[in-house]
């Protein structure tokens, strides 16, 4: 007969090591899986795509289509062509003697200005328009001495009306040349009486020499000028008159044309000529263009003149911004050589105009060279 004990014992150590071992795999974490979206970034990230903007070993740039269209990339096909050699000259805007002119004062004194008031800067003018007057001066000495020499006139004048009254009276008695040389001699003393009137008094009128606006004013009310002074300066906005230097030795090349910038716009110009005397050591280059529409350059300005020879030479014109520097500090442009590949040549250029370059070697022709965004193409690293 069984023990009841003893089963009871031997039931209760056989549920022991189960039950701990139950309660440890309780204990222990469970596994939890994010929902779609909701990762923290464990994963190891993807390998790069090989679509990014990169230089390759080669130096040549990838650049993807759509990176071409965020930079606004353009390019423009290039051919070798005649292109008259063109020169960079240092100018300097000047009067023009045909459509311009300076208001001097001739004998000096004190500004008076009209009653329309002192002519501003910008204010159109017609030719002979008084624009202000200016008063003589003179020591008191002088005017003493005019006026007494006035007093003296007129004290002859009355006597010379007199004697011609009387004369005019006997006028059938006397020989005709007696009255005549009354005459003259009344009329003789009146007009010298009247111009020394004028001159103790005198003003001097200013008149504008040519039509145009007022490009420069020293009129202050009351303010004195010396004899030569430069009061006003007159010039036709539609016209430009540019004077360049020329310092090389030798006879000076003839020239088709020429063209300076006025923003973002080109002003071409006509050769007038080369001046045959040297001052400053350099022979001045004038060139002129008429009837500007909107185009104004201020008298004294300095710029870039690009003359044009005559003589031609076979090169390809590009535009200034496609040229850039590299690494080594050379000339370059950027040549499309594939739709996604961007290549470097080094390049020798020229100045051509204000906006383009001439390329002399570097380039063969039937070539697309990047015309906008070559700065961004070279930063590409």
């Amino acid at each position: 007969m069984l023990n009841p004990t003893k089963n009871h014992s031997a039931a209760s150590m056989l549920e022991r090591p189960l039950i701990i071992s139950l309660v440890i795999m309780l204990l222990q974490p469970l596994p939890v899986w994010a929902g779609p979206g909701h990762d923290h970034g464990d994963d190891a990230p993807a390998a790069a795509t090989g679509d990014a903007p990169k230089r390759q070993a080669t130096g040549e740039v990838f650049l993807p289509k759509p990176a071409q269209r965020q930079l606004s990339i353009r390019t423009e096909e290039v051919n070798i062509q005649p292109l008259a050699k063109v020169l960079e000259l240092n100018g300097k805007v000047a009067l023009d003697p045909q459509t311009g002119g300076m208001v001097q004062t001739t004998m000096g004194g004190h500004f008076v200005p009209v009653e329309a008031g002192v002519p501003q800067l910008g204010q159109k003018v017609q030719k002979g328009q008084v624009l202000g007057y200016v008063h003589k001066h003179q020591s008191p000495l002088e005017q003493s001495a005019q006026q007494a020499q006035v007093a003296q006139l007129k004290s002859q004048l009355t006597l010379a009306e007199r004697r011609f009254e009387r004369i005019q009276k006997l006028a059938d008695t006397l020989p005709k040349k007696e009255l005549d040389s009354a005459q003259s001699e009344v009329q003789s003393l009146r007009a010298q009486v009247s111009a020394l009137s004028g001159g103790i008094s005198s003003r001097e009128a200013l008149r504008s020499p040519s039509t145009g606006l007022i490009a420069s004013s020293s009129a202050i009310s009351g303010k004195v000028f010396a004899e030569g002074d430069m009061i006003f300066e007159v010039v036709n906005p539609k016209v430009v008159r540019v004077e360049a230097s020329w310092f090389e030795p030798g006879a000076v090349p003839q020239f088709s044309s020429a063209s300076i910038q006025a923003g973002n716009s080109t002003v071409r110009l006509k050769y007038l000529g080369a001046s045959s005397s040297v001052k400053d050591q350099s022979l001045t280059l004038a060139f002129e263009a008429r009837e500007l529409s909107d185009a104004s350059f201020p008298t004294g300005q300095l710029l870039k003149v690009y003359a044009e020879q005559a003589q031609k030479v076979d090169g390809i014109a590009i535009p200034s911004a496609s040229v850039v520097k590299n690494s080594s500090n050379q000339t370059i442009v950027w040549v499309k050589k594939e739709p996604e590949v961007f290549e470097p040549k080094v390049v020798l250029t020229e100045p051509l105009s204000g906006a383009q370059v001439l390329v002399r070697t570097g380039l063969t022709g039937n070539e697309r060279v990047v015309t906008q965004g070559a700065t961004l193409i070279n930063q590409v690293r």
